[in-house]
C-alpha cells in the first residue's frame, strides 16, 4: 500500500473535498489524489507545488486569513505532510496544519520508519533519507490528543485522526538503538491490514453547507 493509496482511502471515507500537500517536489503524490480541490506548497521553484514558499510563510498567511475572516477562512479535510525530514519542522508542520483542519479531518505525515539509522538521521544523505521524522513523530504521540499509528509501509505513513490517543510510555529521548529496539511500540506500528479496517471505521465529515 502506497502513501497515495492511504490518502486516497482516507479521502473517500472522510468524503475529502479540500486537501493540503506540504512537500510537493516532482508531484508523485500530488497528482495521485483523489480530491476535488488540492494545494501543494514547496519552496522549490521548479517544484509541481501550487505555492512556492515554506510552510512556515505559508502558514502565517493562512493564520492572518483566519485573523481576518475567521470561520470563513480556508480548511483543510485532509492534510499530507512529507515536507523537510526534520524533527521540529514535522512537528511544527502537524501542528499549524492542525490549526486549519476541518473538524474530523486527518493528518498522513510521510518517512516516520527509516530503515536504518543513516537514513533516519538529520544529515541529508543519498538513496533514501527520512530524517528524524520518527522522532518528530514520538514528540506528536506525547502532545497530541488524537488517534495516532504510523502503517507498516512505504517508509512509514503516520495517520492522525480525531480518535482516542494512546498514551506513549518510555524516555522523553530515546536514542538509535532505543527505537530500534522497540520501533512498534514507539511508532505505534501497524499492519497495512488493520490499518485498512481501521480506516474502513472514519466517519465521513460533517457539512454544514453546500
Amino acid at each position: 500500500m502506497t502513501r497515495w493509496q492511504i490518502i486516497n482511502a482516507i479521502a473517500a471515507r472522510l468524503g475529502a473535498r479540500t486537501y493540503l500537500e506540504i512537500g510537493v517536489q516532482r508531484g508523485d503524490t500530488f497528482s495521485r489524489v483523489e480530491v476535488a480541490r488540492r494545494i501543494g506548497v514547496d519552496p522549490d521553484p521548479t517544484s509541481a507545488a501550487t505555492f512556492h514558499e515554506t510552510s512556515d510563510s505559508y502558514f502565517a498567511r493562512l493564520d492572518r486569513s483566519r485573523a481576518a475572516f475567521g470561520e470563513a477562512a480556508p480548511t483543510f479535510d485532509l492534510v499530507f505532510v512529507d515536507g523537510l525530514h526534520h524533527r521540529e519542522q514535522v512537528v511544527r508542520d502537524v501542528e499549524n496544519a492542525s490549526r486549519h483542519l476541518s473538524p474530523g479531518g486527518a493528518i498522513v505525515v510521510h518517512d516516520c520508519d527509516p530503515p536504518t539509522e543513516r537514513a533516519g538521521g538529520r544529515a541529508i544523505c543519498s538513496g533514501v533519507w527520512c530524517g528524524d521524522v520518527w522522532r518528530g513523530w514520538i514528540d506528536l504521540r506525547r502532545s497530541l490528543d488524537r488517534e495516532a499509528f504510523v502503517v507498516d509501509t512505504d517508509l512509514g505513513c503516520g495517520v492522525i485522526l480525531s480518535g482516542e490517543a494512546t498514551p506513549l510510555a518510555g524516555g522523553d529521548d530515546p536514542t538509535w538503538a532505543d527505537f530500534s529496539a522497540d520501533r512498534a511500540g514507539w511508532l505505534r506500528l501497524v499492519s497495512v491490514a488493520a490499518a485498512e479496517a481501521r480506516i474502513a471505521g472514519i466517519e465521513p465529515l460533517k457539512r454544514t453547507g453546500p
